[in-house]
Formats: structure tokens, sequence, C-alpha cells
């Protein structure tokens, strides 16, 4: 299944998932992508304006120690937030 769609799919629920439980629906979101074979660079590229599940990459990548330049552009990327 593409990226694209799974996007779209996302992008479609989210406005229906409580502002307060979005975070926590980003993170399952994220970890089932990861568990289904995408790769991170894969993901942070579809979901570029979505601060939910970019933060949730991050998050992703921090926990299990995942070494790439992807902190740097979420930190950019946030300053224009």
């Amino acid at each position: 299944m593409s990226l694209e769609f799974v996007g779209e799919v996302w992008e479609a629920l989210r406005n229906h998932i409580d502002f307060n439980e979005r975070k926590d629906a980003a993170d399952t979101f994220v970890n089932l992508l990861i568990e289904n074979n995408y790769e991170t660079d894969e993901i942070k590229d579809a979901f570029r304006g979505d601060r939910e599940i970019l933060t949730a990459l991050k998050d992703y990548i921090a926990e299990h120690d995942i070494v790439e330049d992807y902190d740097e552009e979420v930190d950019e990327e946030d300053e224009d937030w």
C-alpha cells in the first residue's frame, strides 16, 4: 500500500480524533507503519506537513536509537510552526 494512500487515510481520520488523543494516535500510527516495513525516511517525506506524525516519528527514532539526520530537520521545521 502506498504511503500516499495511507496519508490520505490518516488525514481523513485525524479530524475525528479528539485533539488531546492525537499524539497517542500518531504514535500508534507511526509504530504500525514501521511494523509494516515502511522506512523512517519514507514516512518523514510522506508526512512532511503533519506535525503530529513528524513528532511521533522523531520520538520513535529517539526511543529506538536510530541514527539519522532527522532530528535537525524536525527542529528546523519546529521553528516554522
